[in-house]
């Protein structure tokens, strides 16, 4: 399983063949079958002294070509891998094996349409292949092409007898797509084959948050780290297991996990463990220190990543990731609370933006950010582009302000030729670094519309209305009240992968153009 949901095809090995049976043929044959059992063995070198001995007397032995195709991608040689397997193509192109590995090494090169073509030839050759459907199917949710992807992982399972691996993909296509319920059942399949499964515990938890249920999907939370999913978060710091009722007389260290909205979410509860005293030390992103400063008076915080801690230096009676606070603070729906502003901005900025912002015209100022500050071939169903938008640019009566974090000039420039839609910037505020800015500016604002990103989390953080928008459903367990669990301002608002942004778009709209804030 790959990070954020996606899979991934796993290289494919050929059994080898002898062809005409001759001595060579034979010893030849003899060497790629230990070549693939060394490969399979971890040991790389091995297998490369056994392809190279064949080629040395073969240049176009198709098996040992793709052997060494294999070989170059576990280095790395992504670029080789794919000219040596493209040569044993040419060698034998009926070889569905090859094609499919064909197909991991293009992925490996961000060559996702030429990605997509190897695999369906592949799966031309052999359908009946299961570990060539899962790759398929890989590549086509790769693309964002879940609902096409969907058969091919059917046929894998059919074909394969429903391997663990094999159900927590499919599984996780399904879930992306909304369809949980359908996710559940096959997690719970893939769990009764590998309860202690770390990838399929994880996503199972997810889906069970998505779905808001919190007493279940909390503890499943806790396999992140073991799944891979969040290993850039892992430290060097001895985890505690159980929380005590009361931190009084201890030394508590809250380290940040994953991105800035998930920093900010997780903070929701740090005034809740507060309560139960202590010594607690705060991590958090530097960009973030003066926001937490104001909103966390009584803590003391440090800037991430508090190296101190992951030395050793400095020792703790309790540390944990803020985010595994949840399984402790936040086990049901009447745990969240829905009174509290979480961010405390500059009162002279908000008032300066305030100002700034009224000069513009008495109509609402509604800002807005329509994608992640990440691009490419995995975003398209999670965010929308600018031409999305065109509904709301039709709207009368209202002003765009941008709160787009990254480079958006074209994308400005283009709503305005297209749409003759004008949307406000502040150059001289850094959407992206100056989060203290760009906080009191949102908490200008009247309302915003934002993409799931983390413009979406700091609205929520200063309690500005706004309606979030997501690429796939909402389940009816998820919101409370109608609002998102984390921050009851916000609104969270989705469509099905396979549907176009328009409709949800002139939705959001409709929503807008009658002040329903």
């Amino acid at each position: 399983m790959a990070r954020g949901g996606k899979t991934s095809g796993s290289p494919q090995k050929s059994p080898g063949t002898a062809g005409p049976q001759s001595a060579v043929a034979q010893r030849h044959a003899a060497l790629i079958r230990e070549g693939i059992i060394a490969y399979e063995a971890g040991d790389i070198d091995a297998a490369r002294t056994r392809f190279r001995a064949v080629l040395d007397e073969n240049i176009e032995h198709p098996e040992a070509l793709m052997g060494m195709g294999i070989v170059a991608r576990a280095m790395r040689q992504y670029q080789t891998a794919a000219e040596l397997l493209r040569r044993s193509i040419a060698a034998d192109p009926r070889s569905a094996i090859a094609w499919s590995n064909l197909g991991n090494a293009l992925q490996d090169l961000d060559l996702w349409d030429d990605a997509v073509r190897a695999n369906q030839e592949a799966v031309k050759l052999d359908p009946g292949h299961p570990g060539i459907r899962q790759n398929l199917a890989s590549v086509l949710n790769s693309v964002d092409r879940p609902y096409q992807a969907l058969p091919h992982f059917r046929e894998a399972l059919k074909q394969s007898g429903s391997p663990v691996d094999a159900l927590v993909n499919y599984a996780t296509v399904l879930s992306r797509v909304g369809e949980y319920g359908a996710a559940d059942r096959n997690f719970k399949r893939a769990l009764k084959q590998v309860p202690g499964h770390p990838v399929a515990n994880f996503h199972y938890g997810m889906n069970q948050l998505w779905q808001g249920h919190w007493d279940i999907g909390w503890p499943l939370h806790e396999w992140r780290f073991l799944s891979g999913t969040y290993a850039g978060s892992l430290r060097p710091i001895p985890v505690t297991k159980e929380v005590p009722e009361s931190f009084e007389g201890k030394r508590v260290f809250l380290f940040r996990e994953q991105g800035i909205g998930d920093e900010l979410r997780f903070a929701t509860m740090v005034e809740d463990a507060a309560r139960r005293g202590g010594e607690i030390t705060l991590e958090c992103s530097e960009k973030l220190m003066p926001l937490f400063r104001r909103s966390f008076p009584a803590l003391r915080l440090v800037a991430a990543r508090y190296a101190p801690a992951d030395r050793g230096e400095e020792v703790f009676d309790v540390a944990m990731p803020t985010g595994s606070l949840a399984q402790y603070l936040r086990r049901g729906r009447d745990t969240f609370p829905r009174d509290r502003t979480l961010l405390k901005t500059d009162p002279r900025r908000v008032t300066e933006f305030a100002e700034r912002l009224q000069a513009l015209g008495p109509e609402p100022k509604i800002g807005l950010c329509w994608r992640s500050g990440l691009r490419g071939r995995l975003r398209s169903d999670m965010y929308a582009a600018i031409e999305d938008l065109a509904p709301l640019f039709r709207l009368k009566g209202v002003v765009f302000v941008n709160l787009q974090y990254d480079d958006a000039r074209a994308e400005i420039a283009q709503a305005r030729e297209r749409f003759g839609a004008e949307i406000q910037t502040f150059d001289d505020l850094d959407l992206f670094d100056d989060l203290d800015g760009s906080a009191a500016l949102t908490e200008a604002l009247d309302f915003v519309v934002s993409a799931n990103t983390s413009v979406a989390t700091i609205a929520g953080g200063v309690s500005t209305p706004g309606l979030e928008f997501f690429g796939r459903p909402i389940p009816k367990g998820y919101p409370i009240g109608g609002t998102d669990p984390w921050f009851p301002s916000i609104r969270p608002i989705g469509k099905r992968p396979s549907e176009p942004w328009s409709g949800l778009m002139r939705h959001i709209a409709g929503i807008v153009e009658k002040r329903q804030w």
